[in-house]
């Protein structure tokens, strides 16, 4: 984009523009939250926000705890993973938030993370960052959706 483009005209707000509501695009589609304090965890998701435990399971190569909990609609929502107290070094994978959006909302998320020179990885039909805390971010395209109302 040019640097003497003004940002109301841009070819990004245009396109932002045209996708009529773009907040109400994206989902929270799940949350992993890792800790040292387990059964402390599972008994605050469950008996105090009232979520559901689905699955309690050990991971095969890293011998973590993992629990999967479930909204009152049965949806799994959240992910608590175990951590040895050692393992809270930074930069060992923390917390990550998962959204999904319609493809056209996608596109438009990465090009305003190019457009602000903010660092992200693709794969596949996802994109990896992180925000300003280093929490990860797990963004994923939920197809494409251009059928429904496309001008």
């Amino acid at each position: 984009m040019p640097a003497s483009l003004p940002l109301a005209d841009s070819p990004l707000r245009a396109a932002e523009r045209a996708l009529r509501k773009p907040s109400t695009a994206v989902w929270l589609q799940s949350v992993r939250v890792r800790t040292t304090r387990f059964d402390e965890s599972l008994e605050f998701y469950g008996s105090l926000l009232g979520l559901s435990l689905r699955t309690v399971r050990v991971h095969p190569v890293s011998a973590q705890l993992s629990a999967q909990m479930t909204d009152a609609e049965g949806h799994d929502v959240l992910e608590i993973v175990e951590n040895a107290p050692e393992a809270e070094a930074p930069g060992l994978g923390g917390h990550e938030l998962a959204f999904g959006m319609p493809r056209r909302t996608w596109h438009l998320l990465r090009a305003r993370l190019d457009t602000k020179k903010w660092p992200y990885e693709e794969a596949g039909n996802c994109l990896y960052l992180s925000d300003a805390d280093g929490t990860a971010l797990r963004i994923e395209s939920l197809g494409d959706l251009s059928a429904i109302g496309a001008a």
